[in-house]
């Protein structure tokens, strides 16, 4: 019996109007920063025009703007840790209302991690020191097609790892209810590379008493 099979311990409801959203993050390499945007490498191709969340350093001293992907580009392939073949892309990502309210605070995250002389002034694009921590996050809408108390079968255009974990949010007559999941397995069903479509096969993960209510009480809705 595989893996799934032993997570998948209720049966599935189909289900109808049940839409959320999964927190998608991924962690890159700055090639250079500026003000206005930078330049990253990716082991996956990041979607042009979306919006996604920049999270430079960590802690206290982090600053998290909006950026928009202008381009993306296949540079070369490589191996991954398992011997996997694994592409390399590097991507470009303006900044959006950087200039106005977190100017400042991304300044100041220049100051402290740019490879910079003391005399020159912070203008055009910079290599950040070596070990800075960079992550590009955004949200996935969803379907849900099936639905049980251990997981689910949703839609989506995004085509993740096996064994991936994601913060989820599912609309629940108006209200939002968080969940955390594992994907289970990963069937592609049309689109295109840069524009998947694809079904996912969730696990719930720590799913409490109260959100395990709420799903109780949504399944009876459904079958009645």
């Amino acid at each position: 019996m595989s893996h799934a099979q032993r997570a998948r311990t209720h049966q599935r409801y189909e289900v109808h109007d049940l839409h959320g959203s999964l927190l998608f993050r991924i962690d890159v390499m700055v090639l250079n920063l500026s003000l206005s945007g930078m330049a990253v490498e990716a082991t996956q191709p990041i979607k042009l025009g979306r919006v996604y969340s920049v999270t430079l350093g960590n802690g206290p001293d982090s600053v998290d703007v909006d950026g928009v992907v202008k381009w993306c580009h296949l540079v070369k392939t490589g191996t991954g840790p398992r011997g996997e073949p694994v592409n390399v892309y590097h991507v470009g990502i303006t900044f959006d209302g950087t200039l106005n309210d977190k100017a400042s605070r991304l300044l100041s995250f220049m100051q402290g991690h740019i490879v910079l002389a003391p005399q020159h002034r912070i203008m055009g694009r910079f290599k950040l020191k070596a070990g800075s921590p960079v992550a590009l996050s955004t949200r996935y809408e969803f379907e849900v097609l099936k639905l049980s108390l251990s997981g689910m079968l949703v839609e989506t255009q995004l085509l993740p790892d096996v064994d991936a974990n994601f913060e989820m949010e599912l609309t629940i007559a108006g209200e939002p209810l968080d969940v955390a999941g594992r994907i289970a397995n990963v069937k592609r069903v049309g689109g295109s590379d840069a524009d998947p479509a694809s079904q996912l096969g969730v696990q719930f993960l720590d799913l409490d008493e109260e959100r395990g209510r709420v799903l109780r009480e949504f399944i009876a809705s459904e079958l009645e």
